[in-house]
């Protein structure tokens, strides 16, 4: 159940939107998302799915582990980097099971993946 909750979570964090239309958003290197985002939650609130509405933040951990929690799930999981990528999966699924994406600064709080999700450092402000 974990590891399909882990990837439902995958989905929901993919589906997330962002507020914000960045003039200019600039691309980080996998340097900078370990130096920057590495132990800060990363937050967001997706419009539509089975946790549409309510708020969600992944931590990535300096060993390696993740953890994804809001609407009333805790979801644990590991990180690492391929390339430039950054990739994610549940902590029982086997390695050639990941999701990579790259990241890049929209402003100083607020970042969006490869995937057009947007998110801020946790806990974020309502935008509304």
């Amino acid at each position: 159940m974990n590891a399909a909750l882990f990837s439902l979570a995958g989905l929901i964090v993919a589906a997330l939107t962002a507020s914000i239309a960045p003039v200019s958003a600039q691309a980080m290197t996998v340097d900078e998302f370990r130096r920057e985002l590495v132990g800060v939650p990363l937050c967001g609130t997706p419009d539509s799915g089975p946790l549409a509405g309510k708020a969600l933040c992944t931590v990535h951990l300096p060993d390696g582990t993740a953890v994804l929690a809001g609407g009333g799930l805790v979801v644990y999981g590991l990180w690492e980097t391929d390339g430039g990528k950054i990739c994610r999966r549940n902590a029982h699924d086997p390695v050639d099971k990941h999701r990579c994406v790259t990241y890049e600064r929209v402003d100083r709080s607020h970042f969006r993946n490869s995937d057009g999700v947007g998110f801020c450092l946790g806990p974020c402000e309502s935008d509304k």
